[in-house]
């Protein structure tokens, strides 16, 4: 628009900018909704209704949604260079479009109210609070030229372009934290793995939900499996002396309600019991298990003897 040379390109340039505009603002608010995962479902259907029958209307009235005539172009300096501004009959159903940006200013803000009462302070100011600021800026800005109260060109992009910062930022903290976190748990499963060994004890959890079970490397020389086995619940209980199959599958699932011991024969005809405790949380409301199960520690009483 600002390199147009007549009315009619501007006219026809500032119809088609509110294309790729309808684009950006229905993502801004998709983006809230599962980034932030929150904002009230209702106030973005409410905006994405307002902002399409804006779209459409630009199409259908005057020579597009801000103008039902551009008569003449302005030629003013904008940071050094001659630029075009419109000049015309303002269309009073531009309000329809503003209207709708002042629905997403709510609904972020009311996004951002939640998360912060969530706890996420951080995320709320730089990716809630961000997005609230430059929107109203960009908004206040658009109404003062669009309804020729102020003689400018229209520099939304710029506006919006510190939404892509602040996002930028929160989503790249997101992933070095992420990094860190893989790292620290790292450092701790390895931790308590040596520590396992050192003190004799083969460490086991069990996923509930995908029902395989990850083993310390002792743990699985004492039931007698392969180092890169893929090992099931169902595959311990078969390592389980006979004897001791249905007491120890009864103690199992008492364990998922509740911490509990149970005893069974190691593997092989080997003798002796070994203890275990249930620290994990037992399915959740679903049936389908949470992935943390229960831990245990199993101790080979012939090697400690």
């Amino acid at each position: 628009m600002m390199r147009a040379e007549t009315p009619g390109q501007f006219a026809t340039a500032l119809r088609w900018l509110h294309v790729p505009a309808w684009a950006l603002l229905v993502s801004l608010v998709g983006f809230v909704r599962f980034y932030l995962r929150a904002g009230r479902p209702w106030l973005a259907w409410s905006f994405f209704g307002l902002r399409t029958l804006s779209l459409l209307l630009d199409f259908l009235v005057g020579q597009n949604l801000n103008y039902r005539e551009v008569t003449c172009l302005r030629h003013i300096p904008f940071f050094g260079e001659s630029v075009s501004v419109g000049e015309g009959v303002s269309n009073p159903w531009m309000l329809v479009g503003q209207l709708s940006l002042l629905l997403l200013v709510i609904f972020v803000a009311d996004a951002t109210v939640t998360v912060w009462r969530r706890g996420d302070r951080r995320q709320a100011l730089v990716v809630g609070g961000s997005i609230v600021f430059f929107v109203l800026a960009a908004t206040v800005q658009a109404v003062l030229v669009l309804w020729q109260m102020v003689h400018a060109p229209i520099t939304a992009s710029s506006f919006y372009m510190g939404i892509v910062v602040a996002m930028a930022y929160e989503m790249s903290w997101a992933a070095l934290r992420a990094a860190q976190l893989s790292l620290d748990l790292r450092e701790s499963e390895e931790r308590m793995t040596l520590a396992a060994e050192a003190a004799g004890f083969g460490v086991w959890i069990w996923s509930i939900a995908r029902n395989q079970i990850w083993g310390s490397e002792r743990w699985l020389g004492l039931f007698g499996f392969a180092a890169d086995a893929i090992v099931t619940f169902e595959d311990v209980i078969q390592r389980i002396h006979p004897d001791d199959r249905k007491m120890v599958e009864h103690a199992v699932r008492l364990a998922l309600e509740c911490r509990g011991d149970y005893g069974g024969g190691l593997p092989r005809g080997s003798a002796g019991w070994h203890p275990a405790m249930d620290h994990g949380p037992g399915p959740d409301v679903s049936g389908r298990g949470r992935q943390a199960g229960p831990d245990a520690g199993c101790v080979d009483r012939h090697h400690r003897a």
